[in-house]
């Protein structure tokens, strides 16, 4: 996947992500099934880890530095994002914060030279960032399809 087609489908998410706008409160809280997360947390997860992508990776690349070597906690990460969309923020606002940031990330990418999207990431030599960011995308693409059967059985 080359640059063109990242950002495009980084894109695709958010305007999907915009037509959330519409459900009701106590659909975007609403848990997929017992003890799971429901819209308002994949949102707030979403955000988390864009935010991660570019502080802890694109802008390292950007500087042609090593990136982090430091674990990632990610339960820690996704409870905090949980935390986020049940802290009082309203959806409007939620997703506004993640339009936003996935903006700032797309420019991230963006900015990036095409050159580099083939080469291995700095200090891992097995991926290469076209193909760290093509599993970012996976991953958002499970999220979206999870919350739109959700809502579709939801409907019935």
């Amino acid at each position: 996947m080359n640059k063109t087609a990242i950002v495009s489908e980084k894109l695709k998410i958010a305007q999907w992500a915009q037509s959330l706008c519409t459900l009701s409160d106590e659909r975007w809280f609403q848990a997929f099934y017992e003890g799971s997360w429901g819209t308002a947390d994949v949102i707030a997860h979403f955000i988390v880890w864009d935010r991660f992508m570019m502080e802890q990776r694109i802008a390292y690349l950007l500087r042609d530095e090593l990136l982090p070597q430091h674990p990632i906690d990610v339960q820690t990460m996704n409870q905090q994002a949980s935390q986020y969309a049940r802290s009082g923020i309203s959806k409007g606002d939620l997703i506004e914060t993640f339009l936003s940031i996935r903006q700032a990330l797309v420019s991230q990418i963006e900015a990036v030279p095409d050159e580099k999207f083939p080469l291995p990431l700095p200090g891992k030599p097995s991926l290469t960032l076209a193909a760290y960011l093509e599993s970012m995308i996976q991953h958002d693409l499970k999220h979206q399809e999870q919350i739109d059967q959700f809502l579709q059985m939801s409907k019935d």
